[in-house]
């Protein structure tokens, strides 16, 4: 017998041994290896490539069967496909609910009609940013420990409904008095936004147990795509019903029929996630005070590179959105844009975030931690870049073309919000330890609760420097991001 190396047998063992059948050759057994090494290199094309495998497991493909269950209990794994479609379908009506009542737009004018000035219309998007971030660091700390978190959700979801089926008829009853209604109004608006944020960790901690690593990018994916689709059928109607077109129906009542059309939404999502069968947490750890809490994020924070460098990554991202209100502004003001423009940079917003669930979702899936972050970043990092690139061509080239380029703003920015819904939750579910995940989720999401209120002073700095220099900074602020992003390991989701 011929010693065996690590490149083969002699040739006598060859002639010796017959070859078995169905045995791979060494050039079938190297070429798979250099395949997995391709692909490993090149995720981006190899999650592209695995879209139609993607779509097949959203079906349940009996073929996938392992992968569904593969990273969980048990216990989970007997309710896997159920609690995938239950929270698949919990997603399409939360989606949903920003395109009956989105704060920029339909609840913007709703307080516009109250006599609102323009302080409070900013302050809307910052409080349901704000009610999402702030109260999670002190519910982390109480839920931590816990090994069943549906009744936290369950009491958070009905003081959503009460509060929008109270906001429906205080909207009739205090017609007549707008500033008394005006006053109501933003007590339930900032009470829903709390209560979604006291549900945000319970839920996160649900998934993290209920769905798979390998089709975390599936769920998040299907839940945007189908929500953001059914937000963009309702468009139309809600468009009507706000301009007193539909059905004849004024003001309050056609502002009552959209609350009370949330509120019934809202319901549809809590009862779809309630009927989610939870299993027990394997790995819990004690509960903390908030104090110990903090010290334990920030010993974290030192300590896990990877924790340290998404959320540096997701900070300086949160800065970097200081430019998005205002391309539309500069597009009129500067581009020459026409009013009927805008229709068409809302309509590239919105397709450019529907169709990237196709990129990220399956991206999510398989690639690495660092690509898939960095890809995000970048992709949103081209946005102030494109604003940049455009505004240097004013008096150069036609104002039609220049307005007509700066949809591509709109685009990337549309694709770095489809990576923002699917990335950021998939990658804390990745980076955080099941039995700490409480913990590393309301650190992170306390230090962004405080920082997205930054971006307002966004205002003061165009009125005072110019949209150039906003834009520039933002670019500058996107890139430090990309570069931490890059500091990130190459684990996959799922290892």
């Amino acid at each position: 017998m011929g010693e065996v190396n690590g490149e083969g047998s002699e040739q006598s063992d060859d002639k010796a041994k017959p070859k078995l059948r169905g045995t791979p050759s060494p050039v079938g057994v190297k070429a798979r290896q250099m395949g997995r090494e391709v692909r490993d290199r090149m995720p981006l094309l190899t999650g592209l490539t695995h879209l139609p495998d993607s779509i097949k497991r959203a079906i349940r493909n009996p073929q996938s069967e392992l992968r569904t269950r593969e990273g969980l209990s048990p216990e989970a794994a007997l309710h896997a496909t159920h609690n995938f479609r239950s929270g698949v379908l919990n997603g399409v009506m939360f989606t949903m609910v920003d395109g009956l009542i989105a704060p920029s737009l339909v609840l913007a004018l709703f307080v516009k009609h109250l006599g609102g000035d323009n302080v409070l219309v900013g302050l809307l998007p910052s409080l349901v940013t704000g009610g999402w971030f702030l109260p999670q660091i002190l519910v982390a700390g109480r839920v931590q420990g816990r090994t069943h978190m549906m009744d936290w959700y369950l009491r958070s979801g009905i003081v959503r409904i009460a509060i929008l089926a109270l906001l429906t008829v205080v909207t009739i009853l205090l017609a007549n008095m707008p500033l008394v209604l005006l006053v109501v109004f933003f007590f339930c608006y900032a009470v829903y936004s709390f209560a979604a944020g006291v549900s945000g960790i319970p839920w996160i901690e649900m998934v993290g147990k209920t769905i798979a690593p390998r089709r975390r990018g599936s769920f998040f994916g299907l839940r945007n795509f189908w929500g953001g689709l059914l937000a963009l059928l309702v468009a139309a109607p809600v468009g009507l019903i706000v301009s007193e077109q539909f059905l004849g129906l004024t003001f309050p009542y056609n502002f009552a029929l959209l609350f009370g059309a949330t509120t019934v939404v809202v319901s549809l999502g809590v009862y779809f996630w309630v009927a989610v069968k939870e299993p027990a947490a394997i790995e819990v750890a004690p509960s903390l005070s908030i104090r110990k809490l903090l010290r334990r994020g920030m010993e974290a924070y030192r300590t896990d590179s990877d924790y340290r460098s998404f959320m540096i990554s997701r900070i300086l991202l949160s800065l970097a959105t200081v430019s998005d209100p205002f391309y539309v502004v500069y597009a009129q003001a500067h581009l020459g844009a026409p009013a009927g423009t805008v229709g068409l940079y809302l309509a590239a917003l919105s397709i450019a975030s529907l169709l990237s669930n196709f990129i990220w979702s399956p991206l999510a899936d398989r690639a690495s931690n660092r690509t898939l972050m960095t890809l995000a970043v970048l992709v949103t990092a081209l946005v102030p870049l494109i604003a940049v690139l455009v505004s240097m061509f004013i008096g150069t080239w036609d104002n039609v073309f220049l307005y007509t380029s700066f949809t591509l703003v709109f685009i990337m920015s549309g694709l770095a919000l489809g990576a923002s819904r699917i990335v950021n939750n998939n990658m804390v579910l990745t980076v955080a330890p099941p039995a700490e995940r409480a913990t590393y989720v309301g650190f992170l999401n306390a230090i962004l609760g405080v920082v997205i209120f930054v971006p307002v002073l966004g205002g003061l700095v165009v009125d005072v420097l110019g949209f150039l220099v906003i834009f520039v900074a933002s670019l500058v602020l996107a890139a430090l991001a990309l570069l931490a992003s890059t500091r990130m390991s190459t684990k996959r989701p799922f290892q």
